[in-house]
């Protein structure tokens, strides 16, 4: 359990890093170059491990049209908005503004699939809107620029990939809507960036090596690794752990970025913290082993890792 755990953890801190090296490559690459990239290579990357291990199915004519709108709703417009979010805001905004995103879908999930919003789900959301509120709060006023509004965008658009995901994943695994999505996604979206955009490809090796590690690991094989881990604990233990990415997104924007790191900010993400776990694990599950209560099943949007 111990070593489960510490993958969980190495996981969290690595996708923390990933936003700030996304706003590096942003330094040698445009938002939209970087969002075809990205959807290419971690294309070829669940393809290739579809091939290898024989997982692919043919999906039918429903789940075709369902795959098209998760790769260009859910992936294409998603890393787009993100991109260009990052741009213009910061790696601690983006990982806050994300971390909204279970109560983003179970908001779409009560409007398009009827399920239930709950008292608990509603407190918790106002608490972790609270925290938001202090951490973009700048000199006791509130601020929300135009890139955070793209990172609510981001994070609205993986939302709405989650509530595919829940369509399809009636007979598709998670892999399979996976490689389909993002293949999909590059298949459609990569001409336009090679025949609409100017793209500098005299960067130096290390500059390209940076960005296909910052993608193979930061979205492929951590994701993998979250899955195998998150199979031993149990989804509401693995929600927990996904919860301090924030936390530590700001430890890392501080520490690499010099971005200053206030009392406000630390209290408003705290509330953030604790305004999502409230709303997506039961509090029951707290007192579980005392209690003798059984887990409350998540959304999806604790458990699947954005690009």
């Amino acid at each position: 359990m111990a070593k489960s755990y510490l993958i969980l953890l190495s996981c969290v801190f690595i996708w923390a890093g990933n936003y700030l090296a996304r706003q590096f490559l942003l330094k040698e690459f445009s938002p939209f170059f970087l969002s075809a990239f990205s959807l290419t290579v971690i294309s070829i990357f669940f393809c290739l491990m579809g091939l290898i291990t024989k997982s692919f199915v043919r999906p039918r004519r429903k789940e075709f049209m369902l795959l098209c709108c998760a790769g260009l709703i859910g992936l294409v417009a998603n890393q787009i908005f993100l991109f260009t979010g990052l741009k213009y805001s910061t790696a601690t905004n983006a990982s806050l503004i994300f971390s909204m995103s279970p109560l983003i879908t179970a908001a779409l999930s009560g409007v398009i699939l009827k399920e239930k919003i709950t008292r608990q789900m509603i407190i918790g959301s106002f608490i972790a809107i609270i925290g938001l509120y202090f951490v973009l709060s700048v000199k006791g006023q509130f601020v929300f620029g135009m890139g955070d509004l793209l990172l609510l965008g981001a994070t609205t658009t993986f939302s709405c990939n989650l509530i595919f995901v829940r369509l399809l994943s009636k007979r598709l695994s998670p892999f399979i809507i996976t490689s389909y999505s993002f293949f999909i996604g590059a298949i459609i979206y990569d001409p336009f960036i090679l025949i609409g955009t100017n793209i500098n490809w005299n960067h130096s090796i290390s500059i390209w090596v940076f960005a296909v590690m910052s993608v193979l690991i930061g979205q492929g094989i951590t994701t993998m690794m979250w899955n195998s881990a998150m199979n031993n604990l149990g989804a509401s233990r693995s929600a927990i752990v996904l919860n301090l990415q924030p936390i530590m997104t700001m430890l890392l924007d501080f520490l690499i970025y010099q971005n200053p790191l206030t009392v406000k900010k630390i209290f408003g993400a705290v509330l953030v913290f604790t305004g999502i776990l409230l709303s997506t694990v039961q509090i029951g599950f707290i007192f579980k082993k005392r209690m003798g209560t059984r887990e409350k099943q998540i959304t999806e949007a604790q458990i699947v890792k954005k690009l």
